[in-house]
């Protein structure tokens, strides 16, 4: 199972707007570690103060997985956060584990011929060239067949 991702700034700290990276659920766990020990909190009373279970708030540190919504609003009110700062771009998350970067599919109405998904951050040159390769191969099939009717 592929790692889930999110965005956040090159630094862990909270608060800069620098160049998004990608923040695996291993960073999280050290990051919410991090925000918990520098406010006096242990894992048990970080799961009290937030009515999570301690078990969860384990599951998170060791990097095994990222909050559901409501755990993750809950913690970051008690750490004094807002969702969005304590794991930024959760949507963009849950977009990521939906969509795989690369998903193709064979057609089942035109053999030969796949379906193909790209979800993945690219440059503007890069963008452009996959189009130009796009426009430039003949049409499918069913295409064609749409255009002379």
């Amino acid at each position: 199972m592929p790692n889930s991702r999110t965005h956040l700034p090159e630094s862990t700290s909270v608060g800069h707007d620098t160049e998004p990276r990608m923040l695996t659920k291993q960073e999280f766990g050290r990051r919410l570690q991090k925000l918990m020990l520098d406010r006096g909190l242990n894992q048990s009373e970080l799961a009290r103060r937030s009515d999570i279970g301690r078990d969860s708030v384990s599951t998170y540190i060791r990097g095994r997985s990222f909050p559901e919504p409501k755990s993750l609003n809950n913690m970051a009110k008690t750490l004094g956060l807002s969702p969005h700062e304590l794991l930024p771009n959760t949507v963009a998350s849950a977009i990521d584990s939906d969509n795989p970067s690369l998903e193709i599919k064979e057609s089942t109405g035109h053999p030969g011929q796949v379906w193909m998904r790209l979800n993945r951050l690219v440059t503007s040159a890069q963008a452009l060239k996959i189009m130009t390769i796009l426009q430039q191969e003949p049409a499918p099939a069913a295409a064609k067949e749409d255009q002379t009717l």
